[in-house]
């Protein structure tokens, strides 16, 4: 449930609780059939556990489905056994207070449903009323219509802009959640841009001489000793750099995220990595581990793989370019304290753990 549901439910809840407690409770409990005060205290009963069914956890959806569809019955039933005993020629008046109430009612516990059905539910009520005033004759209908006019002219509008409003603020989501990962993935490109410049530089900074020395060589020159020293002391140079370069001294990313990224790329993916930080925690490995092979398991043409650390947290972004565009991608929840957040847009999917340091 939205924010912007959310508020409207609770503002059309007191709507509703104004009406019935204060402004037609006098008609309803002075009215001298008992249906009448029966259907009044299950509209309140109705009206009390909608507040309820607002404060139910989210992952209650099947409970909270059923309890919403008993309380929708409950009040149309209500509404429905007041029409009934009211006279045709009092459709119009406040004789009949439950479709001036009930429908707000309805509409503060059905706002979840599909926007048709939700019409329908609010109509029904008016409609039977407005049937019920037929055999007063037609000045009763035309009163009767200018009341349904302004009762449903009040409820679908509200309806209609909760709707829209969160469209709206669906699409707005939606573009910053889009913006921030072009942002992503320019920073990660740019960051294995230096990386792999600084890393390359430094390689040639070690070869180059020893490089123009054998070339040397090759001309003519006879080599002595100092250039084997030099050739020697490159070398050496050389294999701490790839040792380095190759994490030889401890992957960062762990044997097993290691091995899956060379499976992957093994079957033909591109695959890309930079970590900008010392061993990831153990956690986080696992957590990048199942979403690579999760990745594994699509058309991935493209894969590329961030650790970027901040002064509070460590990030770890999985980038995937896939021949699936809006194709379903599942995740198993992660464990505390790690954070997953997943982007797809168009075809390509981005998720990022993160995990404060």
């Amino acid at each position: 449930m939205t924010d912007i549901r959310r508020a409207a439910r609770w503002g059309t809840w007191v709507m509703c609780g104004v009406l019935l407690l204060v402004l037609y409770r006098a008609d309803a409990l002075e009215n001298s059939a008992g249906i009448q005060r029966a259907a009044y205290l299950a509209s309140i009963g109705a009206w009390l556990a909608t507040a309820g069914l607002m404060a139910w956890p989210e992952r209650g959806t099947r409970q909270r489905q059923v309890l919403a569809t008993t309380l929708s019955a409950v009040t149309l039933a209500a509404t429905t056994a007041v029409t009934l005993t009211v006279p045709a020629g009092l459709q119009h008046t406040n004789a009949n207070w439950a479709i001036g109430v009930n429908g707000w009612l309805l509409l503060t516990i059905a706002s979840g449903v599909r926007l048709s059905l939700l019409v329908l539910w609010l109509a029904l009520p008016v409609v039977l009323a407005l049937a019920a005033a037929i055999p007063a004759g037609p000045p009763e209908i035309a009163v009767m219509c200018v009341r349904a006019l302004g009762i449903l002219g009040l409820q679908v509008p509200i309806a209609l802009a909760t709707r829209a409003l969160e469209r709206s603020a669906e699409a707005t989501r939606q573009l910053q959640l889009t913006q921030e990962a072009i942002r992503t993935e320019q920073f990660v490109a740019s960051a294995l841009h230096d990386d792999r410049l600084r890393r390359s530089r430094t390689v040639a900074a070690a070869v180059e001489p020893v490089l123009a020395s054998l070339a040397g060589v090759a001309a003519g020159t006879v080599p002595d000793d100092s250039l084997r020293r030099s050739s020697r002391i490159a070398a050496a140079q050389v294999r701490r750099l790839l040792a380095a370069w190759n994490h030889d001294d401890g992957d960062p990313l762990g044997d097993d995220l290691s091995a899956c990224l060379d499976d992957l790329q093994a079957a033909g993916t591109r695959v890309e990595v930079a970590v900008h930080t010392g061993h990831l925690p153990p956690v986080l490995r696992r957590a990048a581990l199942d979403v690579v092979r999760a990745c594994a398991r699509l058309p991935v043409s493209r894969l590329r793989l961030t650790a970027v650390p901040t002064p509070t947290h460590l990030s770890l972004s999985v980038v995937a370019r896939t021949g699936n565009p809006g194709g379903p991608f599942m995740l198993d929840p992660v464990p505390a304290p790690l954070a997953i957040r997943t982007t797809t847009i168009d075809e390509t999917l981005w998720v990022e753990l993160t995990c404060p340091l």
